[in-house]
């Protein structure tokens, strides 16, 4: 009856440790998916590739202004 009783306690143990093991999972799981929410889309990546190209076009338009300007 007794070894009966330690495995009983050794398995409600073993269930109390996964258990706080999971809400510690849980926790981190619930942190990850606020920092995911925070991180930027890939829609922002292709507005920033945009952007570089309008930029490079518009100084080009300027170095070609300022050279005929100076003529």
């Amino acid at each position: 009856m007794q070894t009966v009783q330690r495995r009983l306690i050794h398995k409600a143990e073993a269930v109390v440790a996964k258990e706080t093991k999971l809400r510690d999972l849980e926790r981190i799981n619930a942190e990850l998916k606020k920092e995911m929410i925070r991180l930027p889309g890939p829609d922002v990546g292709q507005r920033l590739n945009r952007l570089n190209q309008a930029v490079r076009a518009k100084t080009r338009q300027i170095k070609v202004s300022c050279k005929s300007a100076s003529k």
